[in-house]
Order: structure tokens, then C-alpha cells, then sequence
């Protein structure tokens, strides 16, 4: 089978993974780096944490690629549809009637995206070595049953949006003592927020419910059991899902009325005071790894790490980093269905140019940058100023972020958060920066995004103490 470099329509949630779930936008991603073996976990036909290794080969700007799973008996396969344009791939298995969307990240090395069996699930792949194909990931701290709670799949209506949310609720046998709400991380993220065979909602749940506490954990709009057009909402539109989340709960008679709080990671620590400043039943916040600053900051400030590790000379940077502001001031003020006007497209060109992209490739990628830049996920994205959340957030807050967090800078927005809470007068907040973790929370050796499907721990025993105790402290 062979497939050319057409082009497709792009994922929509393509740049929303990249930003702040597990990576960085990066203007010169190029697909070049796709060839070669892929791994991840999937489940496939109703078995869970099958690996599986895909193969992608380009010969004179022709794709072929095959799927091996030994686990299933199955080596060889053909890939009966592949496509890649730019950093996008999207391939089919007719095989096991299995179809995928994602996106190649250069300055992860990782590809992010979803598979689709009769619903649509995450799936990311880490580049393998001959030795690692067919190992399964460890992931020693997966619960694993008997449980000593009570497990209930639910589903209901968001009237507002008119969607279905379905997720797992955990509870308790004894007194609860309040419930939570899991709030996911950008991108296309089932309940588990499942990444390389890591489910730290799972895990996170699992603590909390042994600790006194119901939790609510749940599939995004149009992933697993959720209905909804997940590519064309916006952080609004999750944050209306969390809060129709908060109102089903506190309809329940089983769970206390009134002591409903919010736990969200990466952009789920954005959500969180977003739907907390908005209402004053939520009892408690714990944002996970969440912005403190403007999100053009955030962004600028990824890009100039990431470019420093990769020794970039300091004069470069500056320059870069002016022309990133440039952009992004320009792009704030155009409305969220606004075209890119010419300016913008020209400071695009000068900054793929000082990125170093071939002549040649120019123009792809620029084009590629402003039908990203368009999305309206990215346009409400980038006008996002947590400040006025935060301010307005009375409920008892704990921010957590990783030393080694490399999308979100630990002392730029704890600092920052802690500045924002006292000068609004919060009575109860704790920020704490956690020594040698990275954005998933996992303890790392340099945070490297390589590190996330290589580490075999999933979610710091020592973050979630910390979180328990904190709750216990206040229920």
C-alpha cells in the first residue's frame, strides 16, 4: 500500500494537545520526523493495554506503513489508509477495524492524537526501539480491584450544551465526606486522562474514595461514552460541562448537598476557577499544574525553554521571543471567527524564517500556523487571563506544580497565583512547588517529555498525600 503526502482535514484538537496536556506548539514541527516505529497501549476488540507498534516508512514522498500487535497475533498488518501533510497523520487498519488521528510534535518527539473503534479514545505514541517493541508498560499503580467503594457508571444530560456526559463515579461505603470533580487536561482526554498507559484519574480517584471522598471522573465532549462536537468547543464550552457536572451531583441524595469541589490538571487547573468564580456552592479547589498568568506569557515562555535547551544562541531567542508577542498581540485582537489579516501573516514568515525552515517549506508553514492560529479553541485560548477567575475564587484553593514542569513554569505562576489570592484577600490558599516532579506529576529526571511514557510511575504518591491531607484539613 502506498499513500502520498495529500492533504486531509486536520484534527482540530491537534493544537490544543500540543500547548498544554503533554507538549508544545512548536513552529517548526515538520513531518520529516514521523518516519520510523511507533509505540503506545491501546484497547482494542475489548482487550485493554495492547501494545502496539506502527511503522512508517516515505520513499520519493510515498508513505507505507504496518502495524504489528503480538499480543493479538497480529504482525505485519497493512495500513490500508495513510496520510501525513505537515505534522498531521491519520491512518486506518482494516484489519482491526481501527481508524487514527493525531499529530507529530518535533520538539517532543511524540505523537498525540485518537483512535476511533466505535468511539474515540486518546491514543499518543512514544518512538520505540527494537528492544522495547513489544514490552508492555508497567504501570504498577493502575488500580486494580477488589475495590473498597462502590463503582457507578453514569450518564447525563448537559441541558445547556445539550450533550450527554457519561463518566465513573466512585464512592465511599462509609460517611462521604465530600465529592470531587476530575477535570481533564487539553486535548481529546478520556476519564482516566489516559497517556502512554498512565490513568491518573484512575489513580487519583482511587486514593481519594479510600480517603472518605466520592469522585467524579469523566469522558471530554465526544470522547468515550460522551456525546458533542469535542473540535469545535472551546475552554467555555468545558467549563459549561464541568459546571452541569457539579450541578447533576449536587442533585443526588446520596452525595452531600454543597460540598461539591473541583480538582483539574493543565488546562483543567484553568477550568476549575473559571467554574468556581462563577458559583458559590463549590466547596474546594485543587488545581493541578494550572496557568497563573496570561496565556500569551505561558506560551512565549515554553517556546523560549524549549529553544534554550536546544541551544539556541541567547541573541536568536530575544529575537524570537519578541516577534512571538508581536504575534500574539495582533492575534488577541481579532474575534474568534476573524480572518488573519496580512500583517500577522508577514511577522509568521519572518519568524518560520528565523526558526530556520527551508525556503521551500516556508509557505507550507505558514499556512499550517494560521489555520492553527484560527481555530476557535486557540482564539479563546490565547485572550485567556486567569486573574479575574482567581480573583473571584472564594472556595479553599491549593495550587500544586512540578519543579520539572515544562509547559507550566512553577515559580512564574505560583508566584503569581499567590499574588493574585492575597491581593483579593483569600482567606484559605496554599501554592506549593513539588520538587522533582514534571507536568504529569510523575517524579522525573529532567522533565523531558520523553520521560512521560518512560517512567513507570503515573501520579507522585507524594502529590496525592499532599492533596488528601489538604482535604482533610477542611471535611
Amino acid at each position: 500500500m502506498q499513500a502520498s503526502k495529500t492533504t486531509f482535514a486536520k484534527a482540530k484538537w491537534q493544537l490544543k494537545t500540543l500547548i498544554l496536556a503533554t507538549g508544545l506548539l512548536s513552529a517548526n514541527a515538520m513531518a520529516g520526523g514521523i518516519e520510523g516505529s511507533w509505540r503506545s497501549v491501546a484497547q482494542i476488540n475489548g482487550e485493554r493495554n495492547v501494545p502496539i507498534v506502527i511503522h512508517l516508512d516515505e520513499v520519493n514522498g510515498e508513505w507505507t506503513g504496518t502495524l504489528d500487535s503480538p499480543s493479538l497475533r497480529k504482525e505485519g498488518l497493512e495500513v490500508s489508509m495513510l496520510e501525513i501533510q505537515d505534522n498531521s497523520i491519520t491512518f486506518e487498519v482494516e484489519d482491526l477495524q481501527i481508524s487514527y488521528k493525531g499529530a507529530y510534535s518535533e520538539a517532543t518527539d511524540l505523537m498525540f492524537g485518537a483512535i476511533h473503534q466505535e468511539v474515540a479514545s486518546p491514543m499518543n505514541f512514544s518512538r520505540t526501539s527494537e528492544r522495547a517493541r513489544n514490552r508492555p508498560n508497567n504501570r504498577p499503580q493502575t488500580p486494580q480491584g477488589p475495590f473498597p467503594y462502590t463503582i457507578e457508571e453514569v450518564s447525563f444530560k448537559n441541558a445547556t450544551a445539550n450533550n450527554i456526559i457519561s463518566g465513573t463515579l466512585t464512592k465511599p461505603k462509609s460517611k462521604i465526606k465530600a465529592t470531587a470533580v476530575l477535570i481533564s487536561g487539553s486535548g481529546p482526554q478520556d476519564r482516566d486522562e489516559t497517556l502512554f498507559g498512565h490513568k491518573p484519574f484512575a489513580i487519583i480517584a482511587d486514593h481519594l474514595t479510600r480517603q472518605g471522598y466520592a469522585v467524579f471522573r469523566y469522558d471530554d465532549r465526544g470522547i468515550g461514552g460522551s456525546s458533542g462536537d469535542f473540535s469545535a468547543a472551546t475552554s467555555e464550552d468545558f467549563a459549561n460541562d464541568t459546571s452541569a457536572a457539579v450541578d447533576f451531583l449536587n442533585s443526588r441524595k446520596d452525595l452531600p448537598k454543597g460540598k461539591v469541589g473541583l480538582i483539574g490538571h493543565s488546562e483543567g487547573g484553568m477550568i476549575a476557577p473559571m467554574v468556581a468564580s462563577s458559583r458559590d456552592d463549590i466547596a474546594f479547589s485543587i488545581l493541578l499544574a494550572g496557568p497563573g498568568v496570561k496565556i500569551p506569557e505561558l506560551i512565549i515562555d515554553q517556546w523560549n525553554r524549549d529553544r534554550r535547551f536546544k541551544g539556541v544562541p541567547e541573541e536568536k531567542l530575544q529575537k524570537l521571543s519578541h516577534l512571538d508577542k508581536k504575534i500574539f498581540d495582533k492575534l488577541g485582537m481579532l474575534g474568534l471567527k476573524e480572518s488573519i489579516n496580512g500583517e500577522i501573516e508577514e511577522l509568521l514568515y519572518e519568524s518560520v524564517k528565523l526558526e530556520g525552515v527551508a525556503a521551500e517549506e516556508l509557505d507550507v508553514q505558514v499556512e499550517q500556523l494560521k489555520n492553527q492560529y484560527s481555530t476557535p479553541w486557540f482564539r479563546y485560548f490565547l485572550k485567556f487571563n486567569p486573574e479575574p477567575y482567581l480573583e473571584k475564587t472564594k472556595s479553599p484553593l491549593l495550587a500544586l506544580i512540578g519543579s520539572l514542569d515544562f509547559q507550566v513554569d512553577a515559580k512564574m505562576n505560583l508566584n503569581n497565583i499567590q499574588s493574585i489570592l492575597s491581593n483579593a484577600g483569600h482567606k484559605d490558599f496554599k501554592t506549593i512547588e513539588l520538587e522533582k516532579m514534571n507536568h504529569l506529576f510523575q517524579t522525573a529526571g529532567n522533565g523531558s517529555f520523553s520521560e512521560y511514557a518512560e517512567i513507570e510511575e503515573s501520579f507522585s504518591p507524594r502529590a496525592l498525600n499532599i492533596m488528601s491531607l489538604w482535604l482533610n484539613e477542611r471535611f
